[in-house]
């Protein structure tokens, strides 16, 4: 990977650290209690409260996805090994970086997995 697309990928991933860190407070928003007595309006409650486990889903993927973006931001710089498959060894295409920069294998050695 040259420098230029090092730097590329660290903008990538600069950018979906920001978009995460401004997600997380509205996803945390919506796993509010629903109290019981509370008017929801066309929704049920069981609606509402199925709404809220997704969310808390939600919440947990993205707060997964950031810890790992944050670890994986140094890797860039200071890992030889960053952007080289743990399994096979081969260059990881930088177009699977961009998507998934935390990933250490390759899409044919993810595949096996």
């Amino acid at each position: 990977m040259n420098e230029e697309e090092r730097e590329a990928l660290k903008q990538a991933i600069l950018d979906q650290i920001e978009n995460l860190e401004k997600a997380i407070p509205v996803l945390e928003e919506g796993t509010a209690p629903i109290a019981p007595d509370r008017a929801i309006g066309r929704l049920t409650r069981m609606e509402a409260i199925n709404a809220q486990k997704m969310t808390e889903a939600n919440l947990r993927k993205a707060q997964t996805q950031l810890a790992a973006l944050k670890r994986t931001l140094p890797l860039i710089d200071e890992d030889d090994e960053y952007g080289i498959c743990a399994r096979c060894e081969r260059p990881i295409p930088l177009k699977r970086l961009m998507l998934v920069p935390q990933s250490r294998l390759c899409v044919p050695c993810a595949d096996r997995r």
